[in-house]
């Protein structure tokens, strides 16, 4: 792969880059991770070059050594614009990286909400588990994210399911020490009396009469 047009990817150079595809340049060369070109911009979260990649004919489920594909890594990074261009494209949903995360797991772990609420909307399969057995709860409770964790229970999440070492979401969420009772809350289960998850008080609500678990809002 030509380094002067990774760099011109990697630098957001969307002339540079439209000068070296009027040049011909292979679209399915890969650097020595196997990432390609479409793989690197995704990565560095320059939209206008995703969409001249893609527009040029890149492939949107080229995988590279790690099995990740531009979808999976644009979830990884965060880069929602990129993420969402790439699902409207048509990109692979079901697709996994080597570990078999899907971007639903990779979405949950890196705390992209926007992007799990999108592959819950195209019925991605809120209880699938990666060659470990961790959910996308389970990946979410590990890092704290309570918003993340509502949304995946709102959607059939199963808080009960154990990975291959005999973990729960719950256990998850204790890796790093104590979780926030709103957490614990949420994992445990607890509902209202109208059977709606993580509405009951708990204390003095916060202002404007919010549930407890959307302390986060101002």
């Amino acid at each position: 792969m030509d380094t002067r047009v990774v760099e011109a990817v990697r630098s957001g150079n969307l002339q540079q880059v439209q000068a070296f595809l009027k040049d011909g340049v292979d679209l399915r060369a890969c650097d020595e991770d196997g990432n390609t070109l479409l793989m690197l911009a995704a990565a560095a979260g320059h939209i206008g070059i995703v969409r001249l990649l893609a527009d040029t004919g890149a492939e949107l489920n080229a995988r590279n050594k790690a099995g990740m594909t531009p979808l999976l890594i644009s979830a990884a990074v965060r880069h929602m614009e990129v993420f969402s261009f790439l699902v409207q494209r048509g990109a692979d949903l079901s697709v996994t990286d080597e570990e078999g995360n899907t971007a639903l797991m990779i979405a949950a772990r890196t705390g992209l909400a926007p992007a799990v609420e999108l592959m819950l909307a195209k019925r991605a399969p809120v209880n699938a588990a990666n060659r470990w057995g961790a959910t996308a709860l389970m990946q979410a409770a590990r890092v704290g994210n309570i918003h993340v964790v509502k949304t995946l229970l709102d959607a059939g999440a199963d808080p009960d399911l154990r990975d291959v070492l005999g973990k729960r979401a719950i256990m998850y969420a204790q890796e790093k020490g104590t979780p926030t009772i709103y957490l614990v809350r949420l994992l445990k289960g607890e509902r209202d009396a109208g059977g709606r998850r993580g509405t009951r008080s708990f204390g003095a609500r916060p202002s404007g009469g919010r549930p407890w678990w959307r302390f986060w809002e101002k």
